[in-house]
Formats: C-alpha cells, sequence, structure tokens
C-alpha cells in the first residue's frame, strides 16, 4: 500500500512539474511581438502609447487576449529582424505592395492615411500623371514602399530619385531647395511640422501637393510562416471588435 502511494504521489510531482514546465510556453503564446520604427505620428517609443497604429494594433490584439510588445528601430532593421531566423512575429506599419506580399503575410488594414509630395508654396508642381514629374529631382526615404509605379519609375532610372534616412531630412532638403519634392505622407508631415524645432522657420515656407499620390492603408507585414499566418488571424478577429477609426482619430487629434 505504502509503495502504491509513493508511485501515485510520484506521478502527481511529476505531472506538476510537467504543468510547471509548460505554463511559460503557454504564457508565451499570449504575446505578439513587433517591429517598428519611430513615425510619429503612427508610432514612436516617446508617443502617447506609442504612436496611433501601435494604439490600434494594441488594443485588436487585446481584444483577442493577446499583449503586445513592440520594439522600436531605424525601417531598414526593423524590417531585417523580422525575417531573420526566430526574429519578432511581424513589423508595422507598412503600406500594401506587391513586393511586400511576396515577403510577409500582410494583415488587413489598420487604417488609411493619403500619401503624396511635399513640395515649397513658393514652387508648387502641378502635375497629373507620373510623366510630368520627369524633371524633378524626388526625395523618398530608403527603404519605404511608395507606390508600385512610383518606386519602379525611380528604380528604372525614369524619374530622379534621391534617398534620404528619413522623412525628416527629407523636408531639410526640401526647404533648402536641394529636392523639388519629398515623398511623405500627410499625417506624418503635418506632425514634423508642428514638432519638430528645427523645422519651425521652414514650417510655413512648405505644403502638401494637392494631388494625392494615393490613400494608403496601413499593415502588419507578419513573418511568412504558419504563426505569421495565424497572426494575422487573429489581428482581423481582434480589430473587429474595436472601433479601430475611432481610436486612429482620436490619436492623431482629427
Amino acid at each position: 500500500m505504502r509503495a502504491r502511494l509513493f508511485a501515485i504521489a510520484a506521478l502527481f510531482l511529476a505531472a506538476a512539474g510537467s504543468i510547471a514546465a509548460t505554463a511559460p510556453a503557454a504564457a508565451q503564446e499570449k504575446v505578439v511581438r513587433l517591429t517598428s520604427l519611430d513615425w510619429p505620428p503612427f508610432s514612436g517609443e516617446s508617443q502617447k502609447d506609442q504612436g496611433a497604429a501601435v494604439a490600434v494594433v494594441r488594443a485588436a490584439f487585446a481584444a483577442v487576449g493577446y499583449r503586445l510588445e513592440v520594439s522600436f528601430f531605424p525601417w531598414n532593421r526593423a524590417v531585417a529582424l523580422v525575417k531573420a531566423d526566430g526574429g519578432p512575429d511581424g513589423y508595422f506599419p507598412e503600406y500594401d505592395g506587391g513586393e511586400v506580399r511576396q515577403g510577409f503575410h500582410l494583415s488587413v488594414p489598420l487604417g488609411t492615411s493619403p500619401l503624396g509630395f511635399a513640395e515649397r508654396s513658393a514652387a508648387p508642381v502641378a502635375w497629373a500623371s507620373l510623366d510630368d514629374l520627369k524633371a524633378k529631382r524626388i526625395g523618398v526615404v530608403d527603404g519605404y514602399v511608395n507606390t508600385d509605379e512610383l518606386d519602379a519609375r525611380i528604380a528604372d532610372g525614369r524619374l530622379q530619385g534621391e534617398t534620404a534616412p528619413s522623412d525628416l531630412l527629407n523636408l531639410k532638403k526640401l526647404a533648402a531647395g536641394r529636392i523639388d519634392l519629398a515623398v511623405i505622407d500627410r499625417a506624418v508631415m503635418n506632425d514634423l511640422l508642428r514638432t519638430v524645432p528645427e523645422l519651425k522657420a521652414a514650417a510655413p515656407t512648405l505644403r502638401f501637393n494637392p494631388a494625392v499620390l494615393e490613400d494608403k492603408s496601413l499593415h502588419i507585414a507578419f513573418r511568412k510562416d504558419a504563426r505569421g499566418e495565424a497572426m494575422a488571424k487573429l489581428f482581423a478577429e481582434g480589430l473587429a471588435k474595436i472601433d479601430a477609426t475611432l481610436i486612429l482619430q482620436q490619436a492623431l487629434g482629427s
């Protein structure tokens, strides 16, 4: 009888140890890890709620019982980390595009924002087709997806593209007359002109060109594996449970 009790106790302890060993793994499954960049007002470590896009993504995952962890890096590194073995689950905010879809599971849109050109108010650019911009020096941010057509024309030399590491530097170059246009998200441009002291003097001389390139949807680019696909589905489920438009508008102050 005593031997039987010892055997039962041993089995109980083994089962308890097994449960304890698997508990951290189960907990980890309720965390989604994403990378992002300093891209106010949508994302940024120093932003309220870490930015408008982060606020939406966090709320969506919370609605399905997941906790969001975001790490911030320069854009190219944020993307590269997700591509690496054992990297984070995805990165955001990302625009839709053929190249992105080839390498990642793209989530449903978490919101939209107009993409276009910043220009000098004293030198406005009238254009109806990208062919009208052949003589213009166009600033783009290294590693950013813009539109398939614009990116293709810059890549093959039909348009004059000049890369810079950030939207901020492009706006500085534009104000100084070193480029004629800068590709930029309208909300990002407005935020930079409003909050960056270095642009205070230039702000009245810059404006957003009225001809919009595209009303771009914002997404999470998840790893192209089974977990990434599952996370994309969970995000869609969570997003359907919240008012993403209201959260985005409140975070953007619009």
